[in-house]
């Protein structure tokens, strides 16, 4: 469900750095909290939201994509825990 938070809140942030730049950042701060669209800042939608922010300003890496996640592959030295192994 996050991804329907983050969509909507990726557009709204990057505009806002865009407008008011990194130089300031008090000023960002205070611009970003003004724009955040969600009502009341708590739950899952405000989390997501920070943490867009803390992407977009480059202070921590994006998450790839659900889709481009490499499966975990079974090591052939561990036995399967379905009993195919056995």
């Amino acid at each position: 469900m996050s991804g329907y938070w983050r969509r909507r809140a990726i557009p709204i942030i990057r505009d806002t750095i865009i407008r008011y730049g990194t130089d300031d950042m008090k000023l960002l701060r205070k611009k970003l909290r003004e724009a955040y669209p969600f009502g009341e800042r708590k739950y899952w939608p405000y989390k997501v939201w920070l943490d867009e922010i803390n992407t977009q300003l480059g202070l921590k890496p994006p998450k790839p994509p659900r889709s481009t996640y490499q499966k975990e592959q079974l090591d052939p030295n561990q036995m399967s825990l379905f009993g195919d192994g056995l």
